[in-house]
């Protein structure tokens, strides 16, 4: 629809002018007040309370600046006590000329816990929090005045809502929750309920506080499939190790490994993981399980063709190179109980092997060889056991298993051939 105004005479024309006068100057002074407004309400610019008592007086529907003024009598409510009930009556007025924004009630809560009104406080955050119930600072704010209050118990979900939306506060809050429920475990545990990110704050605050064995019982809790998928997992089994919380540490690692609750009882009972190789290596989970990699003297692979039980065993090709030498190129950390009775043993058999002295399986301590099986013959045989019973040593936990060879001389002849070996197991007599 068109709407045309034919302007023929004088009294048209001036009534034009004066209509289009008064709209544009009344356009302007919109655009201008509301760079004022902006320019008073801005966070970045201090100014003195005057000047902002006389904006909000010029200016008596902006909200903005009835914020910014009870902000500044919050500041200064420190020197002068009245100030403080005057913010609350600016910061109440800012509410009411904009009952949805979240920052006047944030502010309004403020003022009233300043001024002893803690209820009202407290039901002016929780007006807060629905109007942005995902902000981490208000939900932070929310769950340390319920704290304050006494309500331990409610602030849980304001806490756990600021943890996962800032990472910052995540540690924090588990801090805090720890303190006010004068260190207790349950707690904590009830804060991070089943959500993992959560557990996995609360157990590396318990390692933090040197709670090694409830840290643990927090992990197994979580879901065993988040806990394969998270980093967090291959650093608490790192901490644990470097703690020397070896048995908890591979306990720990055991609850991670695919097929470790699906083994045989036999195997279960064996201080050797995949004695066997039939189990792939998890990429970032190696703490237990073995170390493999080649040097000038032997080539070493997994044989997925040949195997005494299953269908794989592990091959070691002798490069023919003068004085063989084997320490730390198969091997996996085993933990043992002090002064109890173990028997080592496994499979090997070999083809075209030449060698003035075969390879031993060897447990390895911080200060040696522990015990070592006879060396294995030259010759081509088929799977022959190799054993060896012994007594852990009193102060020893943690020793590597590994295949070895020594040479007695500064020179001894090549070694060449293939062994493979298969069906490694450690039990306890």
């Amino acid at each position: 629809m068109n709407f045309t105004w034919i302007l023929d005479n004088w009294y048209k024309r001036i009534a034009a002018i004066l209509i289009f006068t008064v709209v544009a100057m009344g356009l302007g002074w919109m655009v201008f007040s509301d760079f004022i407004i902006r320019g008073v309400a801005d966070q970045r610019l201090a100014l003195p309370r005057e000047w902002l008592l006389a904006a909000a007086e010029r200016f008596p529907n902006s909200s903005r600046i009835y914020l910014k003024l009870a902000n500044a009598e919050i500041a200064g409510g420190a020197e002068v006590a009245q100030i403080d009930a005057q913010a609350e009556s600016h910061a109440m007025q800012a509410v009411n000329l904009s009952p949805w924004s979240f920052q006047a009630r944030r502010l309004l809560a403020t003022a009233q816990e300043l001024n002893g009104k803690h209820e009202d406080a407290e039901m002016s955050l929780r007006r807060a929090v629905k109007l942005a119930p995902n902000h981490a600072e208000l939900n932070w704010e929310f769950a340390n005045l319920l704290m304050r209050r006494g309500k331990l118990g409610e602030s849980m979900e304001p806490f756990r809502v600021a943890g996962k939306s800032k990472a910052g506060l995540l540690f924090s809050a588990v801090e805090t929750i720890w303190r006010a429920s004068a260190e207790d475990v349950e707690t904590l545990k009830t804060f991070a309920g089943n959500d993992t990110e959560l557990s996995l704050a609360v157990v590396n605050f318990l390692i933090e506080q040197n709670l090694i064995e409830q840290a643990v019982s927090v992990f197994n809790s979580i879901d065993k499939q988040a806990r394969e998928r998270s980093p967090q997992s291959r650093e608490l089994i790192s901490t644990l190790v470097r703690a020397g919380q070896f048995s908890l540490a591979r306990s720990t690692w055991l609850e991670l490994m695919p097929g470790s609750k699906a083994e045989g009882a036999e195997a279960r009972k064996s201080l050797i993981w995949n004695g066997g190789f039939e189990t792939d290596a998890v990429e970032g989970l190696n703490h237990f399980d073995w170390a493999i990699r080649d040097n000038k003297f032997a080539r070493i692979v997994i044989d997925r063709n040949v195997g005494r039980t299953g269908s794989r065993s592990l091959k070691v090709v002798f490069l023919g190179v003068d004085t063989t030498s084997l320490r730390d190129q198969v091997q996996q950390t085993i933990i043992l109980n002090p002064e109890s009775k173990y028997r080592l043993e496994c499979y090997a058999k070999a083809k075209d092997l030449v060698t003035p002295e075969g390879p031993r399986i060897a447990l390895i301590g911080q200060s040696g060889v522990i015990i070592q099986s006879e060396p294995m013959k030259a010759g081509s045989y088929d799977w022959q056991r190799m054993a060896v019973d012994f007594v852990a040593p009193a102060n020893t936990t943690s020793v590597t298993l590994a295949i070895v060879r020594t040479p007695r001389f500064a020179y001894d002849d090549p070694t060449s051939g293939i062994i493979w070996f298969d069906d490694f197991t450690l039990v306890e007599q």
